[in-house]
């Protein structure tokens, strides 16, 4: 009889998990969990996101793959998949048409390598080595994305942000611990529906799975329960002013003086209104006050002038005063966009340009902190939180707080806030992110939410927030990558395994 990964008619199977007879098949047609899956699979991130569908979309996708009887009909997941993916992403990023269409393929590529590692090894390894296949590949294939120019924004982890008990094992292994749980969890459910008249044969799976879960919901709540309970806290004040117009399609045209000089009222004005918000904050009892990113825009010939304006501040109000600017250089395609990060007594502490950035960039990649009354504060600029291993060099500095200047579309609010959020909770400093047409939100370094403005819900765009000056220690910032590096091992050994017992039983005793 056929059975699924193409196996001849005749042949016997494989030492290892047992194949289902027709009757034990879920009765649905292939096709309609085809669907449900890459339906559910428009929700993980981006303009839908729903925590949920990362847990569940698997549980359907594997299904198909494994009922599938003949692998080209699998195909059909590709399309299916970089639909929903276009779904999800498109509008809510600045792409070219090819970029859009490149990233349509390539959100869904960690899951199908997972999907077809499960297919074609899952039949030849031990029930309990067979659940590894889909976790552990689809893990090393996202963390591998990760590393290119779109960062952990892509990663099935980053959604789940809303679930806070589960949120905490980023503390120990990064967010990828978060995806390979999810995972595994829907290999092991496919698993014991294809044993479920025998679960005993797979009992120890089960036990296995069940404590992980618990362990994991117990230190996740423990650490919520614990985390700050007697820290004490210095008031953030985040300054935001809309633009009235893109400015950085003045760049794109190569920085015109001409053109600019036909807005210098409007820049004014705008520089106006952010030093009177700065002013409100320092009333209200901020001691440390930053604003948008790039919320100040500044020529060139007016930057000096800027400055001493900003040291001023932050010397008369005696705060840690933090402006962030995109100081226009004329003739320039490069974007100066910066945070300068001033001291109570009027000095500049440090300058941190954004580094990871779609416009040229003459930053030094150098992430900065100042020694303050209220911890170590340091900053990064809205994309640079994308990237786990960048962001982990402030929790080996030893930063309590994190100020992140932001600017986003409306479609991708909250997510792509929260996928920055993710770095607190991995290195156990606080994030204060303060975002231009988004979600602005302040996390201690639990994750738990302490402040929360929508742009597009409020007219008075200042977040004042009380965040904890002392940090959390997390083996992530002592060990960094160190999860997903052993998820590439266990994928690695997985299918040298697989393919091992694959070629064994063809060896005939003569060849031996």
């Amino acid at each position: 009889m056929d059975v699924r990964g193409g196996q001849s008619r005749g042949s016997q199977a494989l030492p290892g998990r047992a194949i289902p007879d027709r009757a034990a098949q879920w009765k649905l047609p292939g096709c309609l969990w085809l669907l449900l899956g890459a339906g559910l699979f428009t929700f993980i991130g981006w303009k839908f996101n729903v925590a949920f569908a990362a847990w569940a979309a698997p549980v359907l996708l594997i299904r198909f793959f494994r009922d599938t009887p003949r692998w080209p009909a699998t195909l059909a997941a590709i399309p299916a998949l970089a639909l929903a993916s276009f779904i999800q992403l498109v509008g809510g990023w600045d792409l070219d048409a090819w970029m859009v269409v490149l990233v349509c393929f390539l959100r869904p590529a960690a899951f199908l390598l997972g999907l077809y590692a499960d297919r074609a090894l899952g039949r030849r390894l031990p029930a309990a080595a067979a659940t590894l296949v889909f976790p552990a590949v689809s893990l090393a294939a996202e963390w591998g994305i990760s590393l290119a120019p779109l960062g952990s924004g892509m990663a099935t982890a980053a959604t789940q942000f809303s679930f806070p008990a589960v949120s905490q094992l980023a503390s120990i292994t990064g967010i990828w611990g978060i995806g390979f749980l999810a995972a595994w969890t829907a290999a092991v459910l496919n698993t014991a529906w294809e044993h479920r008249r025998r679960l005993r044969d797979i009992r120890g799976t089960l036990v296995a799975w069940a404590v992980v879960i618990l362990c994991v919901v117990g230190f996740g709540s423990a650490r919520l329960g614990l985390a700050h309970s007697s820290a004490p806290t210095v008031r953030v004040g985040a300054v935001t002013v809309p633009h009235p117009r893109d400015y950085w399609t003045w760049i794109d045209k190569g920085t015109p003086r001409d053109l600019i000089a036909g807005y210098a009222g409007e820049l004014s004005a705008m520089e106006e209104q952010l030093f009177v918000q700065t002013e409100r904050a320092a009333d209200a009892g901020a001691r440390v006050i930053f604003w948008s990113e790039g919320n100040g825009v500044v020529t060139e010939d007016n930057e000096a002038r800027f400055m001493a304006r900003a040291a001023e501040l932050a010397r008369r109000r005696q705060v840690y005063f933090a402006p962030a600017v995109v100081v226009l250089r004329y003739g320039s395609g490069i974007s100066d966009n910066k945070l300068v990060m001033f001291s109570p007594d009027g000095s500049r502490s440090f300058t941190y340009v954004k580094t990871i950035s779609w416009y040229p960039t003459g930053s030094d990649g150098i992430l900065r902190t100042v020694d303050t009354p209220y911890g170590k504060i340091g900053a990064a600029i809205c994309f640079d939180m994308d990237f786990p291993g960048f962001i982990r060099r402030l929790g080996s500095l030893g930063a309590a707080i994190v100020l992140v200047p932001a600017y986003d579309k409306e479609k991708i609010r909250p997510y792509h806030t929260e996928v920055g959020l993710w770095r607190g909770i991995e290195n156990g400093f606080s994030v204060v992110r303060q975002t231009n047409e988004g979600t602005s939100m302040a996390v201690d370094g639990a994750g738990r939410v302490l402040a929360r403005q929508e742009f597009f819900e409020t007219t008075d765009r200042l977040m004042l927030s009380d965040v904890p000056t002392r940090r959390l220690l997390t083996p992530y910032a002592l060990l960094g990558e160190w999860f997903p590096w052993a998820g590439a091992a266990l994928a690695i050994a997985l299918i040298a395994w697989g393919i091992a017992r694959g070629i064994a039983p063809r060896i005939s005793p003569r060849s031996r």
